[in-house]
Protein backbone atom coordinates (compact mmCIF):
# COMPACT_ATOMS: atom_id res chain seq x y z
CA UNK A 1 0.00 0.00 0.00
CA UNK A 2 1.24 3.49 -1.29
CA UNK A 3 0.37 6.84 -0.97
CA UNK A 4 -1.04 6.98 -4.02
CA UNK A 5 -3.41 4.45 -3.03
CA UNK A 6 -4.54 6.16 -0.14
CA UNK A 7 -5.00 9.22 -2.08
CA UNK A 8 -7.05 7.74 -5.11
CA UNK A 9 -9.21 6.03 -2.07
CA UNK A 10 -10.01 9.65 -0.29
CA UNK A 11 -10.67 10.52 -4.30
CA UNK A 12 -8.06 13.62 -3.98
CA UNK A 13 -9.48 15.75 -6.54
CA UNK A 14 -12.97 15.26 -5.05
CA UNK A 15 -11.82 16.62 -1.37
CA UNK A 16 -9.39 19.18 -2.52
CA UNK A 17 -12.25 20.55 -4.94
CA UNK A 18 -14.68 20.22 -1.29
CA UNK A 19 -11.63 22.40 0.14
CA UNK A 20 -11.46 24.88 -2.38
CA UNK A 21 -15.50 25.29 -2.23
CA UNK A 22 -15.44 26.44 1.16
CA UNK A 23 -12.79 29.19 0.39
CA UNK A 24 -15.34 30.41 -2.57
CA UNK A 25 -18.13 30.44 -0.26
CA UNK A 26 -15.78 32.04 2.37
CA UNK A 27 -14.83 34.70 -0.58
CA UNK A 28 -18.69 35.37 -1.43
CA UNK A 29 -19.47 35.59 2.24
CA UNK A 30 -17.69 38.69 2.51
CA UNK A 31 -14.26 37.39 4.30
CA UNK A 32 -11.74 40.28 4.49
CA UNK A 33 -9.70 40.26 7.67
CA UNK A 34 -6.55 37.48 8.12
CA UNK A 35 -9.02 36.35 11.34
CA UNK A 36 -11.72 35.47 8.82
CA UNK A 37 -9.32 33.39 6.36
CA UNK A 38 -7.69 31.75 9.28
CA UNK A 39 -11.14 30.68 9.89
CA UNK A 40 -12.82 29.70 6.87
CA UNK A 41 -9.36 27.78 6.41
CA UNK A 42 -9.84 25.83 9.29
CA UNK A 43 -14.00 25.07 7.62
CA UNK A 44 -11.80 23.95 4.49
CA UNK A 45 -9.92 21.47 6.76
CA UNK A 46 -13.14 20.43 8.17
CA UNK A 47 -14.77 19.74 4.49
CA UNK A 48 -11.43 18.22 3.31
CA UNK A 49 -11.28 15.76 6.20
CA UNK A 50 -14.85 15.05 6.16
CA UNK A 51 -15.29 14.38 1.92
CA UNK A 52 -12.09 12.07 2.48
CA UNK A 53 -13.76 9.99 5.34
CA UNK A 54 -17.15 9.64 3.20
CA UNK A 55 -15.31 8.79 0.33
CA UNK A 56 -13.52 5.99 2.37
CA UNK A 57 -16.94 5.00 3.44
CA UNK A 58 -18.25 4.85 0.51
CA UNK A 59 -15.58 2.32 -1.15
CA UNK A 60 -16.07 -0.02 1.75
CA UNK A 61 -19.55 -0.17 1.24
CA UNK A 62 -19.73 -0.67 -2.39
CA UNK A 63 -16.64 -3.17 -2.62
CA UNK A 64 -18.87 -5.73 -4.59
CA UNK A 65 -20.11 -3.46 -6.63
CA UNK A 66 -17.04 -1.98 -7.59
CA UNK A 67 -15.25 -5.11 -8.68
CA UNK A 68 -17.40 -4.76 -11.63
CA UNK A 69 -17.50 -0.88 -12.24
CA UNK A 70 -14.17 0.44 -11.11
CA UNK A 71 -12.14 -2.66 -10.38
CA UNK A 72 -9.10 -0.74 -9.83
CA UNK A 73 -10.08 1.21 -6.61
CA UNK A 74 -7.67 0.29 -3.83
CA UNK A 75 -10.15 -2.01 -1.70
CA UNK A 76 -11.93 -3.90 -5.26
CA UNK A 77 -8.09 -3.89 -6.15
CA UNK A 78 -7.35 -5.37 -2.62
CA UNK A 79 -4.29 -2.57 -2.81
CA UNK A 80 -5.59 -1.50 0.43
CA UNK A 81 -7.19 -3.72 3.44
CA UNK A 82 -10.89 -2.87 4.94
CA UNK A 83 -9.06 -2.55 8.06
CA UNK A 84 -6.87 0.14 6.86
CA UNK A 85 -9.29 1.99 5.15
CA UNK A 86 -11.16 1.77 8.73
CA UNK A 87 -8.19 3.76 10.01
CA UNK A 88 -8.43 5.93 7.37
CA UNK A 89 -11.92 6.70 7.72
CA UNK A 90 -11.55 7.45 11.34
CA UNK A 91 -8.50 9.52 10.92
CA UNK A 92 -9.97 11.59 8.19
CA UNK A 93 -13.61 12.66 10.00
CA UNK A 94 -11.48 13.24 13.13
CA UNK A 95 -9.71 15.56 10.91
CA UNK A 96 -12.83 17.14 10.17
CA UNK A 97 -13.94 17.68 13.80
CA UNK A 98 -10.92 19.38 14.77
CA UNK A 99 -10.78 21.68 12.00
CA UNK A 100 -14.38 22.78 13.18
CA UNK A 101 -13.59 22.96 16.58
CA UNK A 102 -10.61 24.63 15.92
CA UNK A 103 -12.60 27.37 13.87
CA UNK A 104 -14.83 27.95 17.11
CA UNK A 105 -11.74 28.08 19.16
CA UNK A 106 -10.07 30.79 16.82
CA UNK A 107 -13.33 32.83 16.86
CA UNK A 108 -13.33 32.75 20.24
CA UNK A 109 -10.16 34.16 20.81
CA UNK A 110 -9.93 36.48 18.36
CA UNK A 111 -12.85 38.29 19.59
CA UNK A 112 -14.99 37.68 16.79
CA UNK A 113 -18.64 37.09 17.00
CA UNK A 114 -19.73 33.55 18.22
CA UNK A 115 -22.71 33.33 17.89
CA UNK A 116 -22.91 34.71 14.05
CA UNK A 117 -20.66 31.64 13.18
CA UNK A 118 -22.94 28.88 15.16
CA UNK A 119 -24.76 27.88 12.56
CA UNK A 120 -21.68 25.93 11.16
CA UNK A 121 -22.30 23.20 13.91
CA UNK A 122 -26.55 22.25 12.39
CA UNK A 123 -24.39 22.49 8.84
CA UNK A 124 -22.11 19.92 9.92
CA UNK A 125 -24.59 17.97 11.60
CA UNK A 126 -26.37 17.59 8.27
CA UNK A 127 -23.85 16.65 6.72
CA UNK A 128 -23.15 14.08 9.14
CA UNK A 129 -26.54 12.69 9.23
CA UNK A 130 -26.44 12.56 5.36
CA UNK A 131 -23.25 10.41 5.58
CA UNK A 132 -25.12 8.31 7.80
CA UNK A 133 -28.36 7.99 6.09
CA UNK A 134 -26.50 7.59 3.03
CA UNK A 135 -23.81 5.04 3.35
CA UNK A 136 -24.82 2.76 6.51
CA UNK A 137 -27.68 0.19 6.53
CA UNK A 138 -28.59 0.21 10.65
CA UNK A 139 -32.04 -0.56 12.01
CA UNK A 140 -32.44 3.58 12.17
CA UNK A 141 -30.78 4.54 8.54
CA UNK A 142 -33.07 6.08 5.70
CA UNK A 143 -30.66 3.58 3.50
CA UNK A 144 -30.54 6.52 0.84
CA UNK A 145 -28.00 4.88 -1.34
CA UNK A 146 -30.41 2.25 -2.24
CA UNK A 147 -33.52 4.46 -3.35
CA UNK A 148 -31.64 6.08 -6.16
CA UNK A 149 -32.83 9.65 -6.74
CA UNK A 150 -32.92 10.14 -2.87
CA UNK A 151 -29.72 9.03 -2.44
CA UNK A 152 -28.37 11.46 -6.03
CA UNK A 153 -30.13 14.66 -4.23
CA UNK A 154 -28.38 13.91 -0.20
CA UNK A 155 -24.66 13.71 -2.57
CA UNK A 156 -25.56 16.68 -3.99
CA UNK A 157 -27.27 18.65 -0.85
CA UNK A 158 -23.68 17.90 0.53
CA UNK A 159 -21.91 19.78 -2.51
CA UNK A 160 -24.34 22.66 -2.27
CA UNK A 161 -23.97 22.87 1.54
CA UNK A 162 -20.40 23.11 1.10
CA UNK A 163 -20.56 26.55 -0.17
CA UNK A 164 -23.26 27.62 2.84
CA UNK A 165 -20.57 26.41 5.09
CA UNK A 166 -17.97 28.55 4.00
CA UNK A 167 -20.04 31.66 4.23
CA UNK A 168 -20.90 30.61 7.71
CA UNK A 169 -17.34 30.61 8.76
CA UNK A 170 -17.46 34.42 8.48
CA UNK A 171 -21.44 34.62 9.84
CA UNK A 172 -22.79 35.04 6.53
CA UNK A 173 -24.76 31.97 6.15
CA UNK A 174 -27.94 33.86 4.62
CA UNK A 175 -26.63 35.67 1.90
CA UNK A 176 -28.73 35.07 -1.29
CA UNK A 177 -26.01 35.32 -3.73
CA UNK A 178 -24.15 31.91 -1.55
CA UNK A 179 -27.45 30.14 -1.81
CA UNK A 180 -27.89 30.63 -5.83
CA UNK A 181 -24.49 29.64 -5.89
CA UNK A 182 -24.86 26.58 -3.90
CA UNK A 183 -28.43 25.50 -5.67
CA UNK A 184 -26.69 25.78 -8.99
CA UNK A 185 -24.25 23.22 -7.64
CA UNK A 186 -26.68 20.95 -6.46
CA UNK A 187 -28.81 20.95 -9.37
CA UNK A 188 -25.73 20.31 -11.66
CA UNK A 189 -24.30 17.79 -9.59
CA UNK A 190 -27.42 16.16 -8.79
CA UNK A 191 -27.86 16.10 -12.58
CA UNK A 192 -24.01 14.43 -12.83
CA UNK A 193 -25.28 11.66 -9.95
CA UNK A 194 -28.04 10.41 -11.61
CA UNK A 195 -26.04 10.04 -15.59
CA UNK A 196 -23.41 7.98 -12.99
CA UNK A 197 -26.07 5.75 -11.76
CA UNK A 198 -26.86 5.07 -15.24
CA UNK A 199 -23.44 4.92 -15.91
CA UNK A 200 -22.40 2.12 -12.85
CA UNK A 201 -26.12 0.28 -13.46
CA UNK A 202 -24.23 -2.89 -14.34
CA UNK A 203 -22.60 -3.12 -10.56
CA UNK A 204 -25.57 -1.61 -8.84
CA UNK A 205 -27.30 -4.86 -7.95
CA UNK A 206 -28.20 -3.96 -4.68
CA UNK A 207 -29.65 -0.15 -5.59
CA UNK A 208 -33.04 0.66 -7.07
CA UNK A 209 -31.47 3.28 -8.64
CA UNK A 210 -33.84 6.24 -10.78
CA UNK A 211 -32.73 4.32 -14.65
CA UNK A 212 -34.00 1.05 -12.84
CA UNK A 213 -37.34 2.35 -12.11
CA UNK A 214 -38.24 4.89 -15.26
CA UNK A 215 -35.52 3.52 -17.62
CA UNK A 216 -32.47 4.57 -18.75
CA UNK A 217 -33.69 7.58 -21.17
CA UNK A 218 -35.91 8.71 -18.86
CA UNK A 219 -33.33 8.85 -16.36
CA UNK A 220 -31.16 10.63 -18.86
CA UNK A 221 -33.65 13.55 -19.03
CA UNK A 222 -34.25 14.52 -15.78
CA UNK A 223 -30.63 14.52 -15.53
CA UNK A 224 -30.83 17.09 -18.23
CA UNK A 225 -33.89 18.70 -16.08
CA UNK A 226 -31.98 19.39 -13.26
CA UNK A 227 -28.75 20.49 -15.43
CA UNK A 228 -31.55 22.70 -16.87
CA UNK A 229 -32.21 24.41 -13.40
CA UNK A 230 -28.62 24.92 -12.86
CA UNK A 231 -28.23 26.43 -15.73
CA UNK A 232 -30.79 28.74 -15.06
CA UNK A 233 -29.33 29.82 -11.30
CA UNK A 234 -25.91 30.46 -12.98
CA UNK A 235 -27.60 33.75 -14.23
CA UNK A 236 -30.13 34.49 -11.43
CA UNK A 237 -27.11 36.23 -8.83
CA UNK A 238 -26.40 38.74 -12.36
CA UNK A 239 -30.57 39.00 -12.60
CA UNK A 240 -31.03 39.60 -9.51
CA UNK A 241 -28.16 42.68 -9.43
CA UNK A 242 -26.50 40.53 -6.40
CA UNK A 243 -23.36 40.62 -9.21
CA UNK A 244 -22.61 43.26 -11.91
CA UNK A 245 -24.49 42.55 -14.84
CA UNK A 246 -21.11 43.12 -17.07
CA UNK A 247 -19.55 40.09 -15.24
CA UNK A 248 -22.15 37.75 -16.36
CA UNK A 249 -19.15 37.13 -19.40
CA UNK A 250 -17.21 34.89 -16.74
CA UNK A 251 -19.70 32.39 -16.48
CA UNK A 252 -19.13 32.01 -20.08
CA UNK A 253 -17.28 29.01 -19.92
CA UNK A 254 -19.57 26.92 -17.56
CA UNK A 255 -22.64 27.91 -19.51
CA UNK A 256 -21.18 26.20 -22.93
CA UNK A 257 -19.84 23.72 -21.37
CA UNK A 258 -23.68 22.59 -20.15
CA UNK A 259 -25.07 23.20 -23.38
CA UNK A 260 -22.40 20.73 -24.79
CA UNK A 261 -22.94 17.99 -22.22
CA UNK A 262 -26.88 18.33 -23.74
CA UNK A 263 -26.22 15.62 -26.70
CA UNK A 264 -24.38 13.03 -25.15
CA UNK A 265 -26.62 13.11 -22.50
CA UNK A 266 -29.46 12.60 -25.09
CA UNK A 267 -27.39 9.86 -27.15
CA UNK A 268 -26.15 8.02 -23.91
CA UNK A 269 -22.85 8.73 -23.70
CA UNK A 270 -23.32 8.47 -19.94
CA UNK A 271 -19.52 8.82 -18.90
CA UNK A 272 -18.43 11.67 -21.01
CA UNK A 273 -21.94 13.32 -20.17
CA UNK A 274 -20.63 13.09 -16.10
CA UNK A 275 -17.64 14.39 -17.01
CA UNK A 276 -18.62 17.05 -18.62
CA UNK A 277 -21.55 18.04 -15.97
CA UNK A 278 -18.31 17.61 -13.40
CA UNK A 279 -16.67 20.20 -15.44
CA UNK A 280 -19.36 22.54 -15.75
CA UNK A 281 -19.80 22.41 -12.18
CA UNK A 282 -16.01 23.69 -11.25
CA UNK A 283 -16.07 26.51 -14.16
CA UNK A 284 -19.40 27.60 -12.54
CA UNK A 285 -17.41 28.18 -9.24
CA UNK A 286 -14.36 29.38 -10.93
CA UNK A 287 -16.35 31.55 -12.66
CA UNK A 288 -18.77 33.03 -9.35
CA UNK A 289 -14.79 33.62 -8.02
CA UNK A 290 -13.61 35.54 -10.65
CA UNK A 291 -16.90 37.66 -10.81
CA UNK A 292 -16.35 38.35 -7.22
CA UNK A 293 -12.95 39.16 -6.92
CA UNK A 294 -13.47 41.71 -9.91
CA UNK A 295 -16.45 43.37 -8.01
CA UNK A 296 -14.77 43.56 -5.11
CA UNK A 297 -11.33 44.75 -6.12
CA UNK A 298 -11.74 46.31 -9.54
CA UNK A 299 -15.25 47.53 -10.12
Amino acid sequence: MGTSSILKLIRLPNVLIGFFTVLLGGLLGGASTVDHWIVVGLHAISVGGFMAAWNVYNDLMDIDGDRINHPSRPLASGDISIERARKIAMFSLVTSIIGLLGAAGWVSISGGDLSGWLPSLPIWFLALLLMIHYEFEGEHSLRLKHKGLPGNLAVSLLVGIVIVFGAAAVGNANNPLIWCVGLSAFSINSAREIIKDVEDVEGDIDRETLSKRIGFDQARMVAWLMALIGFALLFVPFALELLPTNLLIVMVPAILTLIAAKPHIHKGNDHSAQRMLRLALLLGLVGFVAASLVNDFLI
